[in-house]
């Protein structure tokens, strides 16, 4: 029989297989309309569980607000207050178990329970007297053990703030209504806060004493998600919960139902479609077996050819019939022949090509590298020039917009005004030229003018440059110079800046009430300039870094002091220059030292 109507009988055999597709698409459309219908009746019940918790929270928020607005919390009259308060109270039984007010100092002024204090620090307090109302986070309340949160709310007495209204609010009654909502019998509702505490659960005895982070809609909620999704909880059961942020209240709402309860349905239908596709597919099967033991024997032979091709190792395959596989095979034989000797051919060509690749790709990888580098270093410059710019303009800016709307009337205004615009246009004229000097050193092309230069003036005035800085943070600067001292050859503007960032450097990382030394000393061919400090010093992994443009020890001073680190890497260049080398020792919370030579002048 020819392999034409071998194949026609087969493929009228597996007949059986579009029929199974259609059961399958049927069954798959059907679950995914159980599955659609599940979720969505979860997301309802999630959802009449977040308007429960708003409608109630609506509530409390309503009667703080009535109450802060009433005449007796305004004008303080206690009797009344604590009258009217208490009609809160008994209408609204279990949830209100204080009502108190504090006035601008926390300090508690009136108590339905009589308490006394001071809430000053305290959030609740701090966000109400600017001016807002707030809820605080559910905490175990102090008098009776169980969840509550409080409720503040500024009281306001011609139109300022006069003191705070706060309320604390028991938990259980919103909790008995979350548990009122109907969501199956392996269904479960909690609330867990930010940090992924429970907040809300059936079982009392967890809230606020388990942390569930670790679940996946916990986790999911607390980053501020809403969804649904099949998940392992907390207690190591498959479930579908939806999850939902309360963000007024910084709660994480979950809603899970047991995986097997939600889909049962599901699994009814897939077993019913399990045992109709599993019969026919045994038919399949044995139909199939039959039909192709007499096709897949020129076949498997043609599969070891391709193998024995693949590998190199091909042998002529025997023709054992005349049909289409026959003819076939002849085909193969020849054609595999031929791609053999083409292959080995191309594999010279490819051992070539590799290796001229492999060269090409060392180079793109360490050109790749270079570029990653000089990114990073661009990246780095525009957001500390960006930073150090910034600040002195805006200075600039507001100093300017106040001459021109205010201090005309106020002369010592105008000086200060003025001051500050100076001293802003000084720092950023520093800070320019920093950036002029380091390209200069960079590039090769610093130029100096070199002449026969007193030490002794150099330190002075690094110490006069810096006097305003050491006096504000009580740093004494202490200059040891021998009185015979000889002098140098260097360029004394230049020397100058190289002493005043050392200084500037020192006094940056020395505590208020530190002390810096400067001490010269000649030999017979130079002069050592020392500096030491009792700063915080230097880790030793460090120490060859601190030269680096752009770089710092600590990277908090950048925020309190500002600079851009380039101070050493200028003196460093300037020293360099003169041909010379600044050297450096420190000692973790002893203090550095800094010290260079300069050639000594000719006599």
């Amino acid at each position: 029989m020819r392999i034409r109507t071998e194949l026609i009988i087969f493929f009228l055999i597996i007949s059986v297989v579009p029929l199974s597709a259609v059961v399958y698409m049927s069954y798959d459309y059907s679950k995914e309309a159980i599955r659609n219908t599940v979720m969505t009746n979860l997301l309802g019940a999630t959802e009449n569980s977040g308007n429960a918790i708003d409608n109630w929270m609506d509530a409390r928020k309503d009667d703080i607000r009535v109450i802060s607005r009433s005449e007796f919390a305004i004008n303080m009259k206690k009797d009344e207050l604590r009258e009217y308060m208490s009609a809160y109270e008994s209408e609204h039984e279990g949830v209100y178990e204080e009502f108190f007010l504090l006035d601008l100092d926390g300090n508690i002024v009136f108590s339905t329970l009589n308490r006394t204090g001071n809430a000053a620090q305290e959030p609740y307090f701090i966000e109400a007297a600017r001016g807002k109302l707030y809820i605080s986070d559910v905490s175990l309340s102090e008098i009776n053990g169980y969840p509550e949160i409080i409720v503040t709310n500024p009281v306001r007495k011609n139109g300022s703030i006069s003191g705070i209204l706060a309320a604390r609010v028991s938990m259980e009654n919103l909790y008995r209504i979350l548990e009122n909502i109907d969501i199956g019998k392996s269904g479960e509702i909690f609330i867990v806060n930010k940090d992924g505490d429970i907040i809300f659960h059936s079982n009392r005895s967890v809230i606020l004493h388990k942390n569930i982070n670790n679940n996946f809609a916990v986790n999911e909620v607390t980053y501020e998600k809403n969804g649904i999704n099949e998940y392992v909880n907390y207690k190591g059961e498959k479930v579908l919960g939806s999850y939902y942020w309360l963000p007024l209240y910084r709660w994480g709402l979950v809603v899970e139902k047991n995986i097997d309860e939600a889909y049962s349905g599901v699994f009814n239908l897939e077993r019913r479609m399990l045992s109709i596709s599993s019969f026919a597919l045994i038919a399949v099967v044995l139909v199939a077996v039959v039909v192709s033991r007499r096709i897949t024997g020129p076949i498997k032979s043609l599969e070891e050819g391709a193998t024995g091709l693949l590998s190199g190792n091909f042998k002529p395959i025997p023709v054992s019939s005349g049909n289409e596989i026959g003819k076939l095979t002849k085909i193969f034989d020849d054609t595999a022949l031929e791609l053999l000797e083409i292959r080995k051919k191309l594999e010279a060509k490819i051992d070539i090509a590799n290796k001229d690749l492999e060269q090409k790709n060392k180079e793109l990888i360490a050109a790749n590298e270079e570029l990653k580098k000089l990114d990073e270093m661009k990246s780095d410059i525009i957001s500390l020039v960006s930073h150090e710019l910034k600040t002195p303009l805006s200075s600039i800016r507001i100093s300017a917009e106040y001459l021109e709307s205010e201090a005309k009337n106020y002369p010592q205004a105008q000086k200060d005004m003025l001051g500050i615009i100076i001293r802003n246009i000084d720092r950023l004229t520093r800070l320019i030229n920093d950036i002029l000097d380091l390209s200069k050193i960079e590039a090769g092309k610093m130029e100096l003018q070199l002449e026969r230069v007193d030490i002794r003036d150099i330190v002075n005035a690094a110490i006069e440059n810096t006097k305003l800085l050491s006096l504000k943070k009580n740093i004494s600067i202490t200059a040891d110079i021998p009185g015979n001292i000889s002098q140098v050859i260097g360029d004394r503007e230049k020397l100058i800046i190289v002493m005043n960032n050392l200084v500037e450097n020192a006094l940056k990382f020395t505590a208020d009430g530190g002390s810096i030394l400067l001490s010269v000393k000649e030999d017979a061919d130079s002069i050592e300039v020392t500096m030491k400090d009792t700063g915080i010093g230097i880790e030793k992994d460090k120490l060859e870094k601190i030269f680096d443009k752009f770089y710092q020890v600590d990277s908090t001073s950048r925020r309190k002091i500002g600079g851009l680190g380039l101070g050493l890497s200028i003196a460093g260049g300037i020293i360099r220059a003169h041909g010379s080398e600044i050297h450096v020792e420190s000692e973790i919370e002893k203090g550095s030292t800094f010290s260079f030579r300069l050639k000594k002048a000719g006599k």
